[in-house]
């Protein structure tokens, strides 16, 4: 009985060891899963900031890290999101498709279905950028395929949206309008003015595109119906834009002005840059081809301006080219010239290599009314070199992304198996663990012992948990004190600062910590657009970055 006795101490003492590291061990977990929290939380501060993205990316891999460590699938998928969303910023595509794929499979293998469709759908729209227009169709399928079980209306929309989009970027207007149909149905469902308005103006471009000029305006009427409904000025400043360049494409000159003016009017009204650009730039197009060059020049030289105020680098090179040939229509052949070299610096520093042919063939222009025959020659050539360049070059892009598409499902098929294999070896190893555990625990059953230090080290425990509550309790008190203190202060300050009412609710949003993804989803509108309105945000109040801006509103 002694020898018994002492056996059992002995398990005792053992277990009791064992509970406390675990113990502390669950302790350590959680102060290295808050701070991998914290570091989350400050890369998506900087992540606003374009030229903060290296930053960004550094702590988003160190959160990273510790949610690995402790397989926090949930927040490792987020943090892969994240990741890719930085990667965006950067113009790396083939990151942004790496690490959303890597968030859409933790997503699918927990099923979290609304979070596979969000991530399904940013694939989508990296594919469409890069061209690769199959792939983009198959993950925008997928995306639909999951919010037919989430029936989660705005991802639908969404997804429909830019399929739709992606079906435009082939030339496909017809399966275009298809799917942008569907959305606006959705849209309809809900009563989403600003979304209706935005799609049926999409599907009249569409029409617009394939000449049935009858459906692209009766889509424009249907949009007028809800102009007036409207409170985002930007949209109904796009709408007018839209109308007149259909318009305008139609050679109805009056009518193209009269919308491109009331464009220019809203813009101008709303402090809507980008919408004030586009107007200028329709305008002296309009002049132009109507051989107003005067007016031509006034409005293009306010395009270039007002592109170069909100760094838009596609639009001022366009603005730049116009431009030129407005110039050297009316004999201004060195400022032509200036203006065309500007464009050409621009286009090859930035990539848009599109661009080129045009610049060549204004430069071939230039020098052919000059008489410089040699050099107008040379561009003439280089004008036809580059245009064929750019067309074998999209025809090998082609091939290259098939090929990689192959190599890529090839290794992640060997992934998968490897995946599923270490799944089986871990579920093993952890039933395995349980036998022991289960013997152990029968043992110590024997006694009555075992009942005072289990209860011991649960009361440590339950101490252990309660420190921790009253830290998240006053955690949340700070914050809703922060909160409250800015909900003061905001309506003093959008009135201050003249911002819109759109700007004050985006505003509101990120004082309340909300990231891009979550404003645009919150207030139904693209996170380019919730972008836009964070710019003009940060304009208006002179700071530079979200931090700045709250600790300006909390003083």
């Amino acid at each position: 009985m002694e020898y018994l006795l002492k056996i059992t101490l002995f398990f005792l003492l053992y277990t009791t060891s064992i509970l406390c590291k675990n113990s502390g061990q669950e302790q350590k977990s959680d102060k290295k899963i808050t701070k991998a929290d914290s570091l989350f939380s400050l890369g998506k501060i900087y992540s606003d900031d374009s030229l903060n993205q290296k930053k960004v990316l550094n702590l988003f891999e160190k959160s990273l890290f510790l949610y690995k460590k402790y397989e926090n699938l949930p927040k490792i998928a987020k943090t892969y999101q994240y990741i890719a969303y930085a990667y965006d910023y950067k113009e790396n595509y083939d990151s942004v498709k790496k690490y959303h794929q890597k968030a859409l499979k933790i997503n699918i293998d927990i099923d979290n279905k609304r979070m596979a469709a969000v991530s399904a759908n940013n694939l989508g729209i990296a594919y469409t950028i890069t061209g690769d227009l199959d792939s983009a169709h198959y993950y925008y399928d997928k995306g639909i395929d999951l919010t037919k079980i989430t029936k989660d209306t705005a991802e639908f929309i969404e997804l429909y949206q830019n399929k739709g989009i992606c079906f435009d970027y082939g030339g496909d207007y017809e399966n275009a309008v298809k799917y942008t149909v569907k959305a606006l149905k959705y849209s309809e469902k809900i009563n989403y003015i600003n979304s209706i308005v935005a799609l049926n103006l999409h599907i009249a471009q569409y029409y617009n595109n394939i000449a049935n000029i009858e459906k692209a305006f009766t889509y424009c009427e249907h949009a007028s119906n809800y102009i007036e409904k409207i409170s985002n000025q930007e949209t109904k400043a796009s709408f007018y834009n839209t109308l007149g360049e259909i318009y305008f494409s139609n050679s109805n000159n009056k009518k193209a002005k009269i919308n491109f003016s009331e464009t220019l009017k809203i813009s101008r009204k709303n402090n809507y840059k980008r919408g004030i650009a586009a107007a200028y730039m329709n305008l002296a197009k309009l002049y132009l081809e109507e051989k107003k060059l005067k007016d031509a020049e006034n409005y293009a030289e306010l395009s270039v301006e007002t592109e170069k105020e909100i760094n838009d680098i596609s639009g001022i090179i366009s603005s730049l080219i116009i431009f030129s040939e407005i110039q050297y229509l009316q004999k201004h052949y060195n400022k032509a010239l200036l203006n065309l070299d500007e464009a050409k610096k621009m286009s090859k520093e930035n990539g848009i290599y599109e661009n080129l042919p045009d610049i060549d063939f204004h430069f071939y222009n230039i020098y052919k009314l000059t008489g410089k025959t040699k050099n107008a020659l040379k561009y003439y050539e280089r004008f036809h070199k580059i245009k064929d360049s750019l067309n074998a070059v999209e025809v090998k892009e082609k091939i290259a992304d098939i090929e990689i598409k192959y190599q890529t499902e090839k290794k992640q098929h060997k992934i998968e198996l490897l995946n599923e294999e270490n799944k089986t070896k871990e579920q093993n190893l952890k039933a395995r663990g349980f036998l022991i555990a289960s013997l152990i625990l029968l043992l110590f059953l024997i006694t009555g012992a075992a009942y005072f230090f289990r209860a011991k080290a649960f009361h440590k425990l339950n101490k252990m948990e309660l420190e921790i509550q009253n830290y998240i309790l006053k955690s949340e008190e700070l914050n809703r004190n922060i909160s409250n203190n800015y909900s003061d202060n905001l309506e003093y300050f959008s009135k201050k600062h003249q911002l819109t009412e759109r700007e004050t609710e985006v505003l509101e949003l990120i004082c309340k910590g909300k990231t891009n993804a979550q404003i645009a989803e919150k207030i139904f509108v693209s996170q380019n657009t919730v972008k836009y309105h964070i710019k003009n945000i940060y304009l208006k109040m002179d700071v530079k970055n979200r931090v700045e801006a709250r600790n300006k509103i909390s003083g």
